[in-house]
């Protein structure tokens, strides 16, 4: 074998036993019933640059309406007087710990859906992912600022159960009870409602079953309006996993989905435009 051979032979071996200077982390998130979350529609193959876009995102908002996640209470005077070694290693044994941190005790982790242009971010307490979505997408409709890439559309999950009709029925007493049925019966407003379902990848509920079990237990007090709702019920059937929650401002919102928002932005910002072209 020439010294050439041997020194290629060598330079094989060393990379097969190189192992990678960063680990990629587990994602230890799973999807189970009785979790909440954000589903999150994005641009193909782009799935996780839209998962930490969501996480930086979320993060940014949900600071605004929940204390800071890393955000300490009061600093007492022994730990303003440390000394500068004594707050660089601190600071440093902070970060290698949050880092450790698992994923129940973050706001957000991640679960693969297996399927393309889908992702859903798991939101912890106290986290109540429609509070947080419906932030998002009123401040990103009032401030007309484009803050996303490639996120399209944020469906938030209140709960989820296994996608039977019966488990079904059960989440829907729970997620719907502080929405329809929370005023004395003489003092009820009538809500107008509607209901809109979303089954991918299963072949086993029923969409106008569905449908018909989720208005009796709204009941006939309330109103069906699909044009004008108050409020819509997103019912989301995912493989064997079936998610909902309550949604208000569905209209105004777009849908909830963030493209068709600034997309209505620069429509209007054309019109304005041409009229002012028209009046020159």
């Amino acid at each position: 074998m020439s010294s050439f051979q041997k020194r290629s032979s060598r330079n094989s071996k060393s990379k097969k036993n190189k192992k990678p200077y960063y680990k990629k982390q587990s994602n230890t998130a799973t999807f189970n019933p009785g979790i909440s979350g954000v589903f999150v529609s994005c641009t193909k193959n782009k799935e996780d640059l839209c998962i930490r876009e969501c996480y930086d995102l979320f993060d940014v908002y949900a600071d605004l309406i929940y204390k800071p996640a890393d955000e300490t209470d009061v600093v007492d005077e022994d730990e303003a007087n440390k000394t500068i070694d004594d707050d660089i290693e601190s600071a440093i044994a902070k970060e290698l710990s949050q880092m450790k941190r698992p994923h129940t005790s973050r706001r957000f982790a991640s679960i693969q859906t297996g399927t393309d242009c889908v992702v859903f971010i798991k939101t912890n307490p106290p986290v109540d992912p429609v509070k947080l979505v419906h932030y998002i997408l009123t401040d990103l409709n009032n401030t007309k600022q484009k803050k996303t890439r490639f996120c399209k559309r944020l469906i938030p999950i209140t709960q989820t159960c296994y996608a039977n009709i019966n488990d079904i029925k059960k989440l829907a007493e729970v997620v719907l009870h502080p929405h329809f049925y929370t005023q004395e019966q003489d003092q009820k407003q009538k809500i107008k409602y509607a209901i809109i379902p979303n089954i991918r990848n299963n072949n086993k509920v029923d969409r106008m079953e569905l449908i018909q079990q989720i208005a009796s237990i709204v009941g006939d007090y309330h109103i069906v309006n699909l044009d004008e709702p108050d409020l819509v019920i997103i019912v989301e059937i995912f493989k064997g996993m079936c998610g909902m929650s309550v949604l208000s401002d569905y209209k105004t919102l777009k849908k909830y989905n963030v493209e068709s928002i600034f997309e209505d932005q620069n429509k209007d910002q054309n019109k304005d435009q041409n009229k002012e072209q028209n009046n020159d």
